[in-house]
């Protein structure tokens, strides 16, 4: 699926990276929904929300385990606030960022086109870089599209703004 590319800018990623890192503690995966706003062609990232925060159970068994109640409150916010959710960001325990079973069997958003990040170390990593973080676009039927954040393909990018 063709579609252009998510935007985030840097500061974004750069206080996204560090919420991350901030909640997981270094014990445990955490994430957030990208959102940007309904009605905008393009696909800048003005905000993110954090899994905990719709889902205050997501992160208590040191994976995240996110609720269909967080759903809920996520499309409520959503709706309030004119956003949609663009994309997803989880952590992983090590450096390795490669999907597993259970990300493959279960995409936060089962859309065809919807795009995921993991980022290593529940997210000691980069925070001027998407290049340590695992991007995956859901393809539909259990299938994933994978790729390297400096591939011209890649769906999503750091921008200045």
């Amino acid at each position: 699926m063709a579609s252009k590319q998510i935007q985030i800018p840097l500061l974004t990623w750069r206080r996204l990276v560090g919420d991350l890192m901030a909640r997981g503690s270094g014990t445990r995966e955490t994430g957030a929904f990208l959102m940007g706003k309904k009605g905008d062609e393009g696909r800048a990232v003005v905000d993110y929300l954090c899994y905990d925060d719709l889902d205050r159970r997501a992160l208590a068994h040191g994976i995240v385990e996110f609720h269909r109640g967080g759903f809920s409150k996520l499309w409520d916010v959503c709706k309030d606030r004119s956003l949609k959710v663009l994309a997803d960001v989880h952590t992983h325990p090590t450096r390795d960022v490669r999907q597993s079973f259970t990300d493959k069997a279960n995409p936060m958003l089962p859309v065809r086109g919807h795009v995921a990040l993991i980022l290593p170390k529940y997210g000691a990593t980069s925070r001027w870089s998407l290049a340590p973080a695992g991007i995956y676009r859901f393809a539909g039927a259990g299938q994933w599209d994978t790729f390297h954040a400096d591939a011209a393909d890649c769906p999503v990018k750091l921008s200045l703004w």
